[in-house]
């Protein structure tokens, strides 16, 4: 029988032949390279407090009275995108963009009324600029309102994020009332490039806002450096695991028997005790919260010796019988490894979540 190219390079560095599209997925995203490459689960794009982005970007109002969401995501691979990201923040970050929005339309509505006091040689009247203040004050204070409401499902962190975004709010507003003022001596185009500048201020407050809910975390939260000491561990793990089946593997594919017992149980046992290191290294306020992903990783873990021992042996000397072999492995310990992944990412994201 002769050998695949690399040490059971064809068998998994190629998913292609995987029985269905799940299953291929899954196994590019746990990255299953038996000979050598290092497997890494990683937990980067979490989310906010969670990892080191937020679900690829921040949306914000891309221009005046209308909205462009950035919440982009990594896959299951990546995070929860997966999402990915924390789905309280990125709720709660919608709900605060749809703020801003009724606030740019607010902003349009003074506008129009400012702009029918001026001519094309006068400027707009001392009344209507006082009217304009005064309905961008009220709409500031309809806007921060909504804020604090949408911010208030934050137990422990909304009150100080409502008073950041608050302080953007309130340079906005700074800005504007300027902006306006400047127009008591010019004519009606100035009222019109007027919209422009404003637009501006708008789109940095919505989008400073929008990154401030995005990028919520509460004291004791996971970090992202924690995280990728975790991610460190983790891949440290699989790749002892993987080199240990894809061994075991090719000694089964020459002599034509099951995966050895003995080989199969030591490399499960090694990967329970890095895995249990590495998720107790994320911190005990984790591993002894309703959240523990702990258990149900043990269970995950347990369960591949049952299902690696079970695949049917190969026939000596078939290539095609071999490789029918080597994908039900690779098959076992992806989805495997893709369950745990998953198991740990949710349990990070929720324990973050129920400290906000």
């Amino acid at each position: 029988m002769n050998r695949p190219k690399g040490l059971l390079g064809r068998l998994f560095g190629n998913d292609r032949k995987l029985p269905n599209p799940a299953a291929r997925r899954r196994a590019r995203t746990t990255l299953l390279r038996l000979e050598g490459m290092e497997d890494r689960i990683v937990l980067s794009s979490l989310g906010p407090g969670v990892g080191g982005s937020h679900d690829g970007g921040s949306a914000v109002i891309g221009s005046l009275g209308g909205e462009s969401e950035g919440f982009g995501g990594g896959g299951c691979g990546g995070g929860f995108g997966g999402g990915s990201s924390n789905s309280t923040l990125r709720a709660d970050a919608k709900t605060v963009q749809q703020a801003f929005q009724a606030f740019g339309n607010a902003y349009t509505s003074a506008l129009v009324t400012l702009r029918a006091t001026a001519t094309t040689t006068t400027p707009p009247t001392a009344a209507g600029l006082t009217a304009f203040d005064a309905s961008i004050a009220t709409a500031v204070t309809t806007l921060e309102q909504a804020v604090a409401k949408d911010v208030s499902n934050l137990t422990n962190t909304g009150v100080t994020l409502a008073s950041t975004i608050d302080g953007f709010v309130s340079t906005m507003q700074t800005n504007i009332d300027s902006a306006a003022s400047g127009l008591a001596n010019s004519t009606n185009s100035a009222v019109r490039s007027l919209n422009h500048e404003v637009n501006g201020y708008l789109w940095t407050a919505a989008s400073s806002s929008t990154n401030a809910v995005l990028t919520d975390s509460a004291a004791g939260s996971i970090t992202s450096t924690t995280i990728q000491t975790y991610n460190q561990a983790v891949a440290t793990a699989y790749q002892a695991f993987n080199s240990a089946i894809a061994t075991a593997a090719q000694a089964s594919a020459t002599a034509g028997t099951t995966l050895s017992s003995s080989a199969v149980t030591t490399a499960v046992t090694n990967l329970q005790t890095a895995l249990t290191s590495a998720i107790n290294g994320l911190g005990t306020g984790l591993t002894t919260s309703t959240n523990d992903p702990s258990a149900a990783v043990s269970t995950t873990v347990t369960g591949l010796t049952a299902s690696l021992t079970g695949i049917a042996a190969p026939t000596a000397g078939s290539n095609s019988s071999a490789h029918t072999f080597y994908r039900a492995i690779m098959s076992v310990v992806g989805n495997a490894e893709y369950s745990i992944f998953s198991t740990v990412a949710k349990a990070i994201s929720a324990y973050n979540t129920s400290l906000l």
